[in-house]
């Protein structure tokens, strides 16, 4: 395709503490100014994003929320429509049928097709398809199939796909919205972005990408829409850090090595007083340096990247590990078992945790005879309570809802209570609803969560309403005055190997746009391999390779002749690809088809820079001298010339 400039497409580069949120809050408030009778639409990465950009917007001339809200309230209009349907049984029939033949024996299925029966007298795939009149929205990540309801990522490649097909929806879009902001587009799947591309692409409507590709944090996004960047007026740039002071802004320029994302330090925060220059402190005893660092700073945030054993200190150690065995939570999903676990924005994508924690605080609240509280979280968790049982129409049924109550509080606070136990009384009960139930059931990712005790859920929500520390991709959201940014690695989804990119910076100079196409490069290989051998790299042995050997060997020769004087392929591939082809067995080709391999050292680099991003005045960088032996000295040089003091 041609590499044209669209003058109507915006790529706004924000990278952190650039005032996003209120550069998007003044040019919606200007543009409905200048014109009153148009309609905005700004499509958030969360809803708790949806909320503080639209708190000082009071119009009905601007939709604010996730792209999940709005397929659901605005193009979901279009899926009650047979065209629709049709498209959706072409989609998931096959799944649909395999389910109800369950040849497998998959108990979760048998389950589910055994609740559909006694509700709606047989199963088939005549009868589930005349029973699906309207394709909508599942505020689980799951789709319940049989009842049309899709899941996160479902809904939008179905979208996506009906967008495709019917212009229709693309003009309507188009027509309806003249001024269209995505925030956080690094983290946006490639199907949402393509979805308002070719909406807007040719008409007169403009539309603004907003964010930062240093803080592409979440898997979401693939890289599938790299090419269509390149058509886009990138005239705007959010170049002031309004955040950090400057000598923090100083290092952060640095880090990102390009003058496109150069940042310049707020005119007022030349003046803020530090408490320290922002050092590094490589030490022998990471847990102790951070405790001893905390007596003298104890309102510091701590950002970690690995926090396996804390789950385990405060208690939730088999919650934790319930999530973490979970598919949609593994390595290249959108959302890992970190965020779900302590970060709400990010749980409230995830029903069944959404649930437990609203039933937390429901039980919190009854407890205190706070009532009035409980029934507004009823209400506000209407998804998944029944919320007409809990209704007080007169005197009498005071009694009724308290004795239900009573029931709910007193399993809750059992000490042998598992999840499963919970779910079924009250779905037995009928205190939540049947689809919520269903599809929890349906799921066979849950099955470990269910065995989990219900106290633990409590014991993490208590924990998260003063925690001290965030974990992981938790580093996205979060700003304090003095921040202590455990650079260590992680063995958690995704794995991240900053050993590895320290090792890298130390040798080479690393740009963000460099190591982003390669690892594109890299995965696209990786991706034309297993769909040429038909499964996964992961899963290779001795004696499915040996078939297939000549296939792998000639994509990866064609990979080493386009990259061999590839510095990024250099430093993270050429070792393991010379083993291999100095002696081919299926070991040391699994070595060369690891994705992490490059992704891991590149989202270490993102998490560097976003961890030490997060400090308004006070940087600390806490290095275990174990991990850099052998390129410490470089690396100490490296850091100096970056501008941290190092300890």
């Amino acid at each position: 395709m041609a590499n044209a400039i669209v003058e109507n497409l915006f790529l706004v580069n924000a990278p952190a503490g650039s005032g996003k949120t209120t550069w998007i809050r003044k040019s919606v408030g200007k543009y409905l100014l200048q014109n009153p009778n148009d309609n905005v639409l700004c499509i958030t990465y969360t809803n708790r994003a949806a909320e503080e950009l639209g708190k000082d917007i009071d119009s009905n001339k601007v939709y604010f929320g996730t792209i999940h809200s709005f397929i659901n309230d605005f193009i979901g209009s279009f899926f009650s429509h047979e065209s629709i349907l049709n498209l959706y049984w072409e989609v998931y029939k096959d799944q649909i049928v395999e389910r109800i033949k369950n040849v497998s024996q998959n108990s979760n299925w048998a389950e589910s097709n055994r609740r559909y029966i006694e509700k709606y007298g047989s199963l088939t795939p005549e009868i589930v398809r005349s029973n699906i009149t309207k394709i909508s929205y599942n505020q689980a990540p799951f789709n319940s199939l049989y009842r049309g309801t899709l899941g996160h990522d479902d809904l939008v490649s179905f979208t996506r796909l009906a967008v495709e097909r019917f212009p229709v929806i693309k003009k309507k879009i188009s027509d309806k919205y003249q001024l269209v902001f995505i925030d956080e587009y690094q983290d946006t799947a490639a199907d949402v972005l393509q979805i308002f591309y070719f909406s807007i692409l040719g008409k007169k409507s403009r539309l603004y990408l907003l964010g930062d590709k240093m803080q592409q944090i979440y898997r979401n996004y693939n890289g599938e829409f790299e090419n269509y960047f390149k058509n886009f007026n990138k005239s705007i740039n959010l170049s002031v850090n309004y955040r950090t002071t400057p000598k923090i802004v100083g290092i952060l320029n640095e880090i990102y090595n390009d003058e496109f994302y150069k940042q310049t330090p707020y005119e007022k925060n030349k003046d803020e007083v530090m408490d320290f220059l922002p050092e590094v402190r490589i030490v022998t005893d990471i847990e102790k340096s951070v405790s001893e660092f905390m007596d003298q700073y104890n309102d510091s945030l701590i950002l970690y990247l690995s926090n396996k054993s804390r789950f385990y200190n405060i208690g939730v150690g088999e919650l934790y590990d319930a999530y973490s065995a979970m598919e949609k939570y593994s390595f290249g999903k959108k959302y890992n078992a970190v965020d779900v676990l302590t970060k709400e924005e990010i749980r409230e994508n995830d029903a069944l945790l959404s649930f437990l924690f609203a039933v937390n605080i429901i039980v919190d609240y009854f407890t205190r005879e706070f009532y009035g509280e409980v029934f507004r979280m009823i209400r506000k968790a209407g998804t998944y309570f029944n919320c007409e049982k809990f209704i007080i129409r007169k005197h009498t049924d005071k009694h009724i809802v308290k004795a239900k109550l009573d029931d709910i509080v007193a399993l809750y606070n059992k000490l042998s209570t598992t999840v499963d136990d919970f779910l079924s009384l009250c779905v037995k009960k009928n205190y939540i609803r049947e689809e919520f139930y269903s599809a929890v059931v349906e799921e066979n990712d849950y099955q470990l969560v269910k065995n989990v005790k219900v106290q633990e859920v409590k014991v993490l929500a208590d924990y998260m309403s003063d925690p001290k520390i965030s974990t992981q991709h938790g580093v996205k959201g979060e700003s304090h005055d003095t921040v202590v940014f455990v650079a260590d690695n992680s063995r958690s989804n995704p794995v991240v190997h900053m050993s590895k990119f320290f090792e890298m910076w130390s040798n080479i100079d690393i740009t963000l746009s460099e190591f982003d196409a390669f690892y594109y490069i890299y995965s696209q290989m990786l991706n034309q391999i297993q769909n040429k051998i038909g499964m996964k790299c992961s899963q290779l042995n001795a004696d499915t390779y040996r078939p297939i050997a000549g296939i792998i060997d000639e994509k990866l020769q064609a990979f080493i002749k386009e990259n061999e004087t590839n510095p990024y392929y250099i430093q993270l591939l050429k070792v393991k690809m010379d083993k291999y082809f100095g002696k081919k067995n299926v070991t040391n080709v699994k070595e060369c088809l690891r994705e992490g391999t490059v992704y891991g050292p590149l989202c270490a680099y993102r998490l560097f820079y976003v961890g030490c991003s997060r400090a308004k005045r006070n940087l600390v960088v806490m290095i275990n001298k174990k991990d850099i032996e052998g390129f410490e000295d470089r690396l100490r040089n490296k850091l100096m010339i970056t501008g941290f003091n190092v300890l």
